[in-house]
């Protein structure tokens, strides 16, 4: 899959492996938008993520990926509940 930052290098990563990480062990290309937009497509971009720093919002797109989501539903993506 390419993962793209629009203002820096992007990257080739196999998601099941070894992902090249910053000074801070972090991702260098994160999953979550952190104030620049960050896309990650399969090789034939028929699926990927697409994050979106304002709106703190991520969109996936194609339907196994979707599919794999509903059945999965990692916990990255699920919202606190707030006590309140």
């Amino acid at each position: 899959m390419l993962a793209l930052d629009w203002q820096h290098e992007c990257y080739w990563i196999t998601p099941h492996g070894s992902f090249k990480k910053d000074a801070f062990g972090e991702w260098t290309v994160p999953v979550l938008p952190n104030g620049d937009y960050y896309f990650f497509l399969s090789k034939e971009m028929d699926w990927g993520l697409l994050g979106h720093p304002w709106e703190q919002s991520i969109t996936i797109f194609g339907e196994g990926l979707i599919d794999s989501f509903k059945r999965h539903r990692p916990i990255l993506f699920q919202r606190q509940m707030r006590e309140g």
